[in-house]
């Protein structure tokens, strides 16, 4: 007990030391939205997370068959309620209130409906005169936030008209205009080509960060999540696998499905042979026994997720080498080349027929990288992670 302890303690040291979570003021204010508890449905456990003022968290659902996403989005609009739990807005307890009592928190998503008839410019003042305001001034108000958005040649434009990222443009516009706490981003830039995404989402981050809103975005999309967020939560069949900014995520991740959603792991089946501290040796399914870092549960004879990132494998193709130098590394064979930009993909294929990929910068490919070519693969034990097997969440 007193060594599982002292791993408990090294894993702890180590999975929060990796990768610094410098603590701004924000940080440390009040949240500017909080769910306490909240259950989507009643047999997922509860969900706690905070949105600090002027930040951008993201939740990534890694199935693209659940309709999470929208279903949370749905409740933090108040157009449903959840399972159990809370939502708070401003520490304002709005989880009952219906969306026009609520305030504080607006949803922008690619079908969030815009008036058909009316233009670009009075769908974005609709809001202002809602609140009272003269034509003249919800006009003046309009073009404003038209230009916050760069929609001024849209302004006389109907919806129907609208390329998809002008509409979201649109949207987003129309919900600043409600001086919302909190804006959710459903999704948005699903269905956008490259371009489209790079400057809306290059156009939300200068306003994010130019008037500190605080914006919650729930997305598919890795790339999305890691360029736009500086906290992601990972999400899998309801449940928050983890929570934490990308270099945790990513060098230090809490279970298999996040290191291989996460950090593009090689995932190997094995069972442990030793463990000394930190550390457990496993015995993979090729008969090769490896080194990676030991989750705290781990005991002797378990079966193991060993999970190791492409960029942290080293390979050396064989030239004469000896057993001797292969007791610490796996015997592979080369079976293709991808050239990727600025990484070239190494693909390579164990004795029991698993593949491996390994990423490495394109001027370090010896002459001997040729498919077919055998080679040994190494890594650094601090550089992989060993979890019981079936761990998927934290």
């Amino acid at each position: 007990m007193a060594l599982n302890s002292r791993r408990r303690l090294w894993f702890h040291v180590v999975m929060t030391a990796s990768s610094p979570r410098g603590r701004s003021r924000r940080d440390t204010g009040a949240p500017t939205l909080r769910l306490d508890g909240l259950r989507l449905s009643s047999d997922t456990p509860p969900l706690n997370v905070t949105v600090h003022e002027g930040e951008c968290l993201a939740l990534l659902a890694l199935s693209e068959r659940e309709n999470g996403l929208s279903r949370f989005a749905d409740v933090l609009s108040g157009r449903a309620l959840p399972a159990d739990g809370r939502v708070f807005v401003a520490e304002k307890d709005v989880t009952a209130l219906l969306p026009a009592a609520r305030g504080g928190a607006a949803v922008v998503g690619r079908h969030t409906p815009l008036f058909g008839h009316m233009t670009v410019r009075d769908n974005i003042g609709f809001p202002f005169r809602a609140k009272g305001l003269s034509r003249a001034a919800a006009r003046q108000a309009a073009v404003h936030h038209l230009a916050l958005l760069g929609l001024e040649r849209h302004a006389d434009a109907f919806p129907a008209d609208l390329a998809p990222d002008i509409r979201i443009r649109v949207a987003f516009a129309r919900a600043l205009a409600t001086d919302p706490a909190v804006i959710v981003l459903n999704d948005v830039f699903a269905g956008l080509d490259g371009e489209m995404r790079r400057d809306l989402r290059q156009r939300l981050d200068r306003l994010r960060r130019a008037r500190m809103l605080t914006l919650l975005l729930l997305t598919r999309d890795r790339e999305e999540a890691l360029t736009a967020a500086r906290r992601i939560g990972v999400l899998a069949d309801g449940v928050l696998l983890q929570l934490g900014d990308a270099g945790t995520l990513i060098e230090r991740p809490a279970c298999p499905r996040v290191a291989v959603a996460m950090g593009d792991a090689n995932l190997l089946v094995g069972a442990v042979m030793a463990l000394e501290d930190d550390v457990a040796r496993v015995r993979l399914a090729c008969g090769a026994e490896m080194e990676a870092l030991a989750d705290p549960d781990l005991e002797e004879g378990d079966l193991v997720d060993l999970c190791v990132r492409p960029d942290q494998i080293s390979p050396l193709f064989l030239r004469g080498q000896t057993n001797e130098e292969a007791e610490s590394a796996l015997g592979a064979t080369l079976t293709d080349i991808i050239h990727l930009g600025d990484v070239v993909q190494l693909r390579f294929r164990l004795a029991e027929g698993t593949e491996i990929n390994v990423h490495r910068p394109p001027a370090s490919i010896p002459g001997l990288a040729k498919p077919g070519a055998d080679a040994l693969l190494a890594w650094q034990p601090m550089n992989a992670m060993a979890f019981p097997t079936g761990t998927n969440q934290e």
